[in-house]
């Protein structure tokens, strides 16, 4: 009975801590679908473009993953939401000009009337520069407070205020720019 425990306390501890991959494979492409047509919720395109430290040298090749909840504000279905592991999750590479391309569905904000802003996350890496982790909000989401207007503001924020352009029904679109540091 003791073993059996012991199994079952490790099995669980070794599957809390496992987390999906933050880094594109090497042959990733730079455009992608995270969700299918038949995924409920509001069509989602992002677009943007990586940049070196100056701000303006596209980097080719940058390593961007992003996650984010479904309709309903989960990041997995079912009682036990788990944001290590979310559903809805794109790997990508960008272009030779540094482009990246992704369709999903906008995000739901969390469960309750206390959380945070719909967002989606972001790991951006490439070689010889700092990994970026931050994520994007929408603009007009009435949870933005004024502590992440103000974060937001700062160079390499952990948050990134984006307006989308379209409409529910036929989509919305949205760019996410973006510069590493060395």
């Amino acid at each position: 009975m003791k073993l059996i425990l012991v199994l079952l306390m490790f099995t669980l501890s070794c599957s809390a801590s496992a987390q999906a991959p933050t880094v594109a494979d090497q042959n990733a492409p730079s455009k992608i679908a995270i969700t299918s047509k038949d995924e409920p919720g509001e069509p989602l395109t992002v677009t943007g473009v990586v940049y070196g430290a100056d701000g303006k040298t596209p980097l080719a090749g940058a390593s961007v993953y992003v996650y984010h909840t479904d309709n309903n504000g989960r990041y997995t279905p079912g009682a036990r939401d788990d944001n290590r592991n979310p559903r809805l999750r794109g790997y990508l590479r960008t272009d030779a000009q540094g482009r990246y391309e992704y369709t999903t569905i906008k995000p739901a904000p969390y469960p309750g009337e206390n959380g945070p802003p719909a967002h989606i996350h972001y790991h951006v890496n490439a070689p010889g520069y700092q990994e970026r982790v931050f994520e994007i909000v929408f603009e007009g989401d009435k949870r933005i407070s004024a502590d992440i207007r103000a974060r937001a503001a700062q160079e390499n924020s952990m948050f990134s205020i984006r307006p989308l352009t379209g409409n529910a029904a036929s989509g919305w679109r949205c760019t996410q720019d973006l510069k590493l540091r060395k």
